[in-house]
């Protein structure tokens, strides 16, 4: 029998904002610079396509990078901002959903939209020229998350990785997720309250990384005794990736245990110098993806949207404005060094090999730990501060 989902159980499905966007308002200054080219020259046949309704992250929805291809294509962008990724589901779920033309979604969520809530509607593949196997890399080219029963649902905007970073000056390079058990680093840490990057971290250093996030009550358990050892060893869990900032700039911490890789940039302009490294246990990497709601009226507005914030130029410009990674192989060649060199684009494969896409927790099971409990641990864990 189909669930019905009540308010309640769609407010469930709340985690919090994700905290690396909580920087993007003024904007990673230092990297915006270095293209060859405008993403939109030369004369064009003008084009009215109207006023997109669009529902996206605060610094996602490309109004910069697009600027020139909106006003060619005649696009009126209408946004409403997302302070949390439950906000997407209680406006477009329910028996009154809002007119939302494009929205945006992490890779977790793609069960509960597409086949739970069944908001989402398939793409029309050929309305999207950009998304093409040649030019696409593979690791974002008809991947499940993101394209299901052989019909395309969502197309990444943007992706990252969640991982250690930490300050050379006060700490060694920490290898491992055990090194931070280490006396050298009593003290100096910090955790981010960001559960969509903790929750795989801390079921691999439980040994249950391989099963999350179907993982049972009981061992979901064991997934937080094996991570009190971390807690204990730890200063403070940060709300915020603007307090580890503070925390790094006054020399309160010298690690993240988990978080925004690009956060460099910003202790930077605190005049401490941190770096992120990938250890042997690998990160969580993260990817946003904009689909076209059920409730879309302006579909010729929302196709040509989606395709051009996936052009080459549109994706480097916006990896360098947020700090993320592209999906367009020829992106690549178009950015900043700083921004080229914020992942390796020659090896994405054993990027995301040692670093996989994370989904949330099954809402409703029988069998495994659901949302609910992570998020009832997790509380607990972060009481014992």
């Amino acid at each position: 029998m189909k669930h019905t989902w009540t308010c309640e159980e769609i407010k469930a499905t709340a985690i919090g904002k994700p905290t690396r966007r909580g920087l993007l308002k003024g904007g990673a200054a230092a990297m915006t610079g270095g293209f060859v080219a405008p993403f939109f020259s030369g004369p064009a046949q003008a084009e009215s396509l109207g006023k997109m309704n669009l529902l996206a992250w605060e610094g996602f929805a490309f109004q910069e990078p697009l600027k020139d291809y909106l006003a060619a294509k005649g696009i009126t962008l209408n946004i409403s901002t997302i302070a949390t990724q439950d906000d997407v589901q209680a406006r477009l779920g329910g028996s009154t959903p809002t007119v939302i033309d494009v929205s945006s979604y992490n890779q977790g969520y793609s069960e509960l939209y597409g086949r739970i809530l069944n908001i989402m509607q398939p793409l029309d593949e050929a309305r999207v020229p950009n998304y093409n196997e040649a030019d696409i890399f593979p690791e974002f080219f008809h991947k499940p998350a993101w394209y299901w029963e052989g019909k395309l649902y969502g197309v990444v905007m943007g992706w990252g990785i969640n991982t250690i970073v930490y300050d050379p000056a006060k700490v060694p390079e920490p290898k491992s997720y055990t090194d931070l058990l280490k006396a050298e680093y009593t003290g100096k840490i910090a955790f981010v309250d960001d559960p969509l990057a903790n929750w795989p971290i801390f079921a691999r250093l439980s040994g249950l990384g391989a099963k999350y996030p179907n993982v049972s009550k009981d061992e979901l358990a064991k997934v937080f005794e094996a991570m009190a050892p971390y807690r204990d060893q730890s200063k403070t869990f940060a709300a915020s990736i603007g307090d580890v900032t503070n925390l790094f700039g006054s020399g309160e911490i010298a690690v993240m245990f988990c978080g925004w890789s690009g956060l460099p940039t910003e202790t930077i302009k605190q005049k401490v110098e941190t770096r992120y490294v990938i250890p042997a246990e690998g990160g969580a990497v993260w990817s946003d993806a904009f689909f076209i709601p059920k409730t879309a009226t302006n579909l010729d507005a929302a196709y040509a949207y989606i395709d051009g914030i996936i052009s080459p130029e549109a994706q480097a410009k916006h990896a360098a404005n947020t700090l993320s990674g592209t999906i367009n192989k020829k992106a690549v060649a178009l950015m900043d060094d700083a921004t080229r060199n914020l992942f390796d684009y020659n090896n994405l494969a054993d990027l995301f090999a040692k670093s996989p896409l994370p989904n949330i927790p099954p809402i409703k099971s029988d069998e495994f730990a659901t949302f609910d409990d992570w998020t009832k641990a997790y509380a607990d864990f972060k009481a014992g501060f």
